[in-house]
């Protein structure tokens, strides 16, 4: 199972040869078709790949209910009971940077609003706090569509990949909170996340 975000991509872009030749099923965990095209557009036409055919965000709580209902996201949510998640892990700190930013899917009004109830990254567009809970009350979570953080809590791995020292607070984060249990990463980040935890 993959969630969004240009690591995760660039993964699956190097992984493609893997992917396909070990027969792997791919199923995304949220909604948002366009972010992961740049990914899943790089792989064999053999491979297998299950896309939630909705929007990561819609526009209201209701909206998102009724999708979940729909079939056909109902069934690759369902599929995504995989044995293996790699998740991006998106950092405040990036500011324009993050990709969900830049994908559209939240305003700069937002980002500062999550930071200043204490957000300092987000899995799946589910804001944590440093120490890796969700940050309460931020109608964005009821507005996602996909996999929710406790859902994706039962799959037995789950890799982050995200990289850059301004990720090492949200990484930490993921970490302490048990919402990943492996990381791909590199020196300097893995660095600065030791750090933070000493």
């Amino acid at each position: 199972a993959v969630g969004f975000g240009e690591a995760t991509m660039s993964c699956l872009q190097h992984l493609s040869g893997f992917i396909g030749s070990q027969q792997v099923r791919l199923v995304t965990l949220s909604g948002g078709v366009g972010p992961y095209m740049t990914g899943i557009g790089q792989l064999d036409a053999a491979c297998s790949v299950s896309i939630i055919p909705a929007p990561l965000r819609v526009s209201s709580a209701e909206v998102a209910e009724i999708l979940r209902r729909e079939s056909s996201v109902r069934d690759v949510i369902l599929a995504a009971a995989a044995d293996a998640a790699v998740v991006g892990i998106g950092a405040i700190d990036q500011r324009r940077d993050a990709t969900i930013l830049r994908s559209g899917y939240i305003s700069e009004g937002e980002q500062l609003m999550y930071a200043r109830k204490g957000a300092v990254g987000d899995i799946l567009g589910y804001f944590l706090q440093a120490d890796g809970r969700p940050v309460e009350g931020l109608e964005i979570h009821r507005e996602l569509l996909g996999v929710t953080l406790d859902e994706l809590a039962q799959l037995p791995t789950i890799v982050g990949v995200a990289g850059g020292e301004e990720k090492a607070q949200a990484i930490y984060a993921a970490l302490i909170g048990k919402r990943i249990n492996g990381l791909v990463t590199e020196e300097t980040t893995a660095r600065a996340v030791l750090t933070l935890a000493s």
